[in-house]
């Protein structure tokens, strides 16, 4: 399945400020990442993937961190937003996507996502997956009843162009790991995303428009697919989702030393 590039006025997602730069010198124990700033300090700190991160650093490649405000109790006081490798600078902070997305949806900004009311962070449903993303247009739809809807996490999205869509799923990716001119997903086997596949299948079934949401987070993918040699599981249970009615969507996004730019979609090759 292939989704057409759509030209749209970039949406911008900025990193918190302060931020630093610095190099990246090694990253280990999955979490942690040594750091030479430019003032010559060595620091640890946070990165917030879990995967393998396979083709998104190498030792001396420029680095963006964030700073955590003085009062900050966490042990970590830097955490680690984007590198820059010789294709251009990638987001590796996996929080991220989710955060951009949301904001994007909530004004109006991704047009293959409006139309619709109401939108709700990590959505418990009744097949046991927590998606990341729900979205409606009426709270009193009755297949609303599969999705537990928390009021404190539920914003309003600023522009609506149709208040009769059918009630909305979407799980995010964050696709990072070079192939070619393209990205892939997973860069490390997911049974948990296979779930998620098979859960977004489920409700697709009991009438809710199902989206897989793959977020290209690295400059100049012109394209975003599965990791067949990685996962070819979950490459299977991509192909079985979308044959039956699950949207594959790839976002297309510009990094930079600032944020996250997001500017359209890519297509998603599968």
């Amino acid at each position: 399945m292939k989704v057409q590039k759509t030209e749209k006025a970039a949406f911008r997602f900025n990193f918190a400020q302060p931020l630093v730069e610095g190099v990246i010198l090694d990253r280990y124990k999955r979490f942690l990442a040594d750091i030479r700033l430019e003032n010559g300090d060595l620091v640890t700190a946070h990165v917030a993937n879990s995967g393998s991160m396979k083709t998104c650093w190498q030792p001396e490649a420029p680095a963006i961190l964030t700073v955590e405000p003085p009062d900050s109790k966490r042990k970590l006081k830097y955490t680690l937003q984007a590198v820059k490798m010789p294709d251009g600078w990638v987001g590796v902070n996996t929080l991220n996507p989710n955060r951009a997305v949301f904001q994007a949806i909530s004004t109006g900004k991704i047009e293959e996502l409006s139309g619709y009311r109401y939108i709700q962070s990590e959505s418990k449903t009744t097949t046991g997956s927590r998606f990341d993303l729900a979205l409606f247009s009426d709270y009193e739809d009755a297949a609303l009843k599969e999705v537990s809807l928390n009021p404190k996490r539920v914003g309003q999205i600023e522009e609506v162009c149709d208040s009769g869509l059918s009630p909305c799923l979407i799980e995010i990716k964050n696709a990072t790991l070079k192939e070619g001119d393209g990205v892939i997903f997973p860069d490390a086997k997911t049974e948990r995303g296979q779930k998620h596949l098979l859960h977004l299948i489920e409700m697709k079934q009991k009438g809710f428009r199902s989206i897989i949401l793959f977020f290209a987070g690295r400059n100049e993918a012109k394209w975003v697919g599965p990791a067949r040699l990685i996962d070819p599981r979950y490459a299977e249970l991509l192909e079985q989702a979308v044959a039956k009615g699950v949207e594959a969507i790839g976002l297309q996004v510009k990094v930079s030393r600032h944020g996250l730019d997001i500017v359209g979609t890519i297509p998603v090759k599968l």
